[in-house]
């Protein structure tokens, strides 16, 4: 089993190596995009984020499974798993959109564990946590009180998704609170709920590499996680602070 010291000074070294080609790739817009099967969008960058990770996985542990967005998985049916996500937010990296990071999450038989965010082109913080506790670059992070939803923001990453969905009447109550609603999704919208500045964060039909690492995070900033999923996997999930979790949950008669 993997520490959380030995994650974090793992993950401290390679997403440090990993924000240098990003922020110089998105910079200087000398990447290659194409359409995946699914019709997402996938850069060279990914791509050679991706293999730089896994290398330094397959290095420092190499019985341990690996699953990435991007290439095959490693799959030795080890009980410790590391997930990734290159660039969650790869339209917006294409796009010229610095909300943007690089997802790596450790997971001990299949329940994520650990996690790791870093923002390379947001002051390149470092968001690292175990469920229990959230550092940003070092330092403890946790969620704000909730101030009353006139005060209060609301994240989704993409709202026709929602409104398409099978939670579009729990999202249509959720935006007559009264609060204000925005569009800074991905891995950015967690993170500003993580930070106070944001209330809610709501995604439908995540990829296990889109949200495992992040549950750590949240869970360790005293950030409630309310899974919509049927398969309780977090493939659907409202973050929030805990003290609206029973009222969000009551207006979408969960």
């Amino acid at each position: 089993m993997l520490t959380f010291s030995e994650f974090v000074t793992f993950v401290e070294e390679v997403t440090s190596e990993t924000s240098s080609k990003l922020i110089n790739d998105f910079d200087n817009g000398i990447f290659n995009s194409s359409l995946k099967n699914d019709g997402s969008i996938v850069t060279d960058t990914d791509i050679c984020a991706e293999k730089f990770i896994r290398n330094k996985i397959s290095q420092n542990f190499k019985d341990h499974d690996i699953i990435g967005e991007e290439l095959t998985d490693k799959i030795l049916e080890n009980e410790c798993k590391w997930i990734i996500d290159p660039i969650d937010g790869t339209f917006s990296f294409t796009t010229g959109v610095p909300l943007f990071g690089t997802l790596i999450g450790f997971l001990y038989e299949n329940t994520p564990t650990f996690g790791c965010l870093r923002l390379p082109k947001i002051q390149n913080h470092l968001i690292i946590g175990d469920n229990n506790k959230c550092l940003l670059n070092n330092n403890p992070l946790l969620t704000t009180p909730f101030k009353g939803w006139r005060k209060a923001l609301i994240l989704t990453t993409d709202e026709v998704r929602l409104s398409n969905s099978k939670i579009s009447s729990g999202w249509a109550k959720l935006k007559n609170m009264g609060a204000t609603t925005r569009s800074w999704g991905d891995c950015f919208g967690y993170f500003l709920v993580c930070q106070g500045r944001a209330d809610v964060m709501i995604d439908v039909d995540l990829k296990p590499y889109d949200i495992l690492p992040l549950v750590p995070i949240l869970r360790g900033a005293g950030v409630a996680i309310i899974d919509l999923s049927e398969k309780q996997d977090f493939s659907s999930i409202i973050a929030c602070k805990p003290e609206i979790k029973l009222e969000i949950i009551e207006r979408f008669e969960i």
